[in-house]
């Protein structure tokens, strides 16, 4: 198959050269690379550790009125809770 491709001139420039060291053609050479590319596991994507946010209940959704103060007193007593400690 013909494909064009847009790529630095240095590039094709080094590909060139190693063609001719190696005796092929620029054909060969690039396939023979993009096949080993293709070829290799893949690496695997590091896992995002998922975000955990508090959840205040509140007899009024949306009516919840909290300070800082307030909110750090709710993340402390979870934390407690949760781990047997404080923040």
């Amino acid at each position: 198959m013909r494909t064009t491709l847009d790529l630095p001139d240095q590039l094709v420039k080094r590909a060139k050269i190693k063609a001719i060291e190696r005796g092929t053609s620029l054909r060969e050479l690039v396939g023979a690379a993009l096949e080993r590319e293709l070829d290799r596991p893949s690496e695997p994507k590091p896992m995002r550790k998922r975000a955990r946010f508090p959840i205040f209940d509140s007899k009024a959704p949306g009516a919840l009125r909290l300070s800082n103060a307030g909110i750090a007193k709710l993340e402390g007593d979870e934390d407690r809770r949760r781990h047997g400690r404080t923040r």
